[in-house]
């Protein structure tokens, strides 16, 4: 599975809207209406239509629902995890700065240059790992003591494992453009799985709290029968 050329066509684009929208391709690409598989599950058709926008997140009975449907090999669980445990960690962000409302930054502004292991990468089961994405600073406010920050939990069945919660992401100028690296460990079993990184400030603040909210990703297949990288 490639990265999408175009970000899922919902708003507000996070966690929840990315897991409605896959389901949403996973279920036209196996040709079922929005009704038959409402009918299938046992709920209204609407409920489905709303999933599928991102509002509200999905059961884990759903999700393990189109799991076993329209064969997501692991994917939706992956960013199921995301989904449930990213609200606990925006909590703690914001009981840690409750007194600062709002951190966007006239002028600062991102853009993506290219990456290392590329979307739906094959690797064996537990192996070892660097991604590397490459972003240039487009704005006009020179990046200092920021890091990437991984979203969701950190480790778990079926995900991607992230030894720690943040990298440092190199002091970067305006025009520039930095190397971000970050190890990593494919899922102990054959599925495939996606975690997502974003930006912080100093502070631990999201930057570009209004821009980019799913920041970078990294998607991979997990097949025991792989050989290395792929």
């Amino acid at each position: 599975m490639g990265r999408p050329t175009d970000p899922p066509p919902l708003v507000p684009r996070r966690p929840a809207t990315v897991l409605g929208w896959t389901m949403r391709n996973m279920r036209r690409l196996a040709d079922w209406t929005i009704e038959r598989t409402a009918k299938e599950y046992g709920c209204s058709a609407s409920h489905i239509s709303r999933v599928e926008r991102g509002q509200p997140a999905p059961s884990r009975e759903l999700v393990q629902f189109y799991e076993d449907t329209f064969e997501g090999d692991g994917l939706l669980h992956s960013l199921y995890e995301a989904v449930t445990y990213i609200p606990e960690q925006n909590r703690r962000r914001t009981r840690r700065r409750s007194t600062i409302r709002s951190r966007a930054i006239p002028g600062d502004a991102t853009a993506y240059v290219d990456e290392t292991i590329p979307s739906g990468t094959l690797m064996t089961p537990g192996l070892l790992f660097v991604k590397t994405w490459r972003i240039r600073n487009v704005g006009t406010v020179p990046w200092r003591n920021r890091r990437l920050e991984r979203e969701g939990p950190l480790s778990g069945p079926g995900l991607i494992m992230s030894f720690n919660r943040s990298v440092e992401i190199p002091d970067t100028d305006p025009g520039e453009i930095c190397e971000i690296q970050v190890p990593l460990r494919a899922p102990g079993y054959d599925c495939s799985s996606i975690a997502y990184f974003k930006m912080i400030d100093a502070d631990g603040f999201l930057s570009f709290p209004d821009e980019h909210q799913l920041g970078l990703d990294v998607l991979v297949r997990v097949k025991r029968n792989a050989s290395g990288v792929q």
